[in-house]
């Protein structure tokens, strides 16, 4: 198994959710490489403890003698379902999940103590993510921070987020990402882009700079099947970005953002356009484009 490591964007981003100080104790759920553990370590020391688990052997085993060399003594790093929690060893002032989950473990919540926080990314619909931070609110529990992140996904226990990359057959490296709650047909998929497509502009203007994560949530709250990545490049497929782009599905059909560039008095800017394929292509393109300029 191989690890990744999140962007420092990401990693720091997670670590001011979490809020953690001197005093706290810590479990983190995915241990990747230790590093993010080994910076957890650092801010409660000293005298508190840091417990990273993660499922993959080989992961626990590298994380170990990464934290060894970084002489992080207040880390120990387990081999366990970071998803049960770790309750021998609870309850803990910080729960900081640094991968993907479909929902809130059960359980996990009852490890944390009062006026504790959990910290867990979590897909919202399709292959939109944020990573929420969660604080108890007398019997309930109440969001405290959302922030835009995607993480790998849970694996080999409960509250597994599993999904699919459909590959699209002939030239190129097309994927589509797709998770068991949508409606699509995986095999139409395949083949969807050889079908004749329909494209529509929106008069939606994006300047340098301009977050698009604002565009995807509101796609994926409002679009029957949420919005799905859709990365690689081939030829005739002329995505919103460099790395691929994102897509609406219904059934048999699907609707990809586009661009297209133009100058105007206020200087440079990208329109937002939407190229569908498939049997219900004309009504899924207006249907996106109808969602944007809402």
């Amino acid at each position: 198994m191989i690890s990744c490591i999140s962007a420092p964007s990401i990693v720091a981003t997670q670590l001011e959710q979490l809020g953690a100080r001197p005093g706290h104790n810590i479990l983190e759920s995915g241990a990747a490489t230790g590093y993010n553990a080994a910076l957890l370590g650092r801010l409660v020391a000293p005298g508190f403890h840091v417990w990273t688990v993660d499922v993959d052997p080989d992961l626990v085993d590298n994380a170990a003698t990464h934290l060894a060399a970084s002489r992080s003594s207040n880390v120990t790093v387990l081999l366990a379902d970071g998803a049960a929690g770790l309750p021998e060893h609870g309850p803990y002032d910080r729960i900081q999940f640094t991968v993907g989950a479909g929902d809130v473990p059960p359980g996990v919540l009852e490890q944390l103590a009062p006026g504790g926080r959990l910290v867990i990314p979590m897909r919202i619909r399709g292959s939109i993510s944020r990573s929420f931070a969660f604080e108890r609110d007398g019997d309930t529990w109440k969001t405290v921070s959302c922030e835009m992140a995607t993480f790998v996904p849970l694996r080999k226990g409960v509250c597994d987020d599993v999904y699919t990359l459909i590959p699209h057959n002939g030239e190129g490296d097309v994927r589509l990402e797709t998770f068991s709650e949508q409606e699509v047909d995986r095999e139409a998929m395949r083949t969807i882009l050889d079908t004749p497509s329909r494209t529509v502009y929106t008069g939606v203007k994006f300047r340098q700079g301009s977050p698009w994560q604002w565009v995807y949530l509101w796609l994926a709250c409002v679009l029957p099947n949420g919005l799905s990545r859709m990365p690689g490049q081939r030829p005739g497929f002329t995505p919103h970005f460099g790395w691929g782009s994102m897509a609406a599905l219904d059934a048999d059909s699907l609707a990809y953002l586009t661009v297209r560039e133009g100058q105007d008095d206020a200087g440079r800017f990208w329109e937002i356009g939407i190229i569908g394929h498939g049997t219900d292509a004309a009504d899924l393109t207006d249907q996106v484009a109808s969602a944007i300029t809402e």
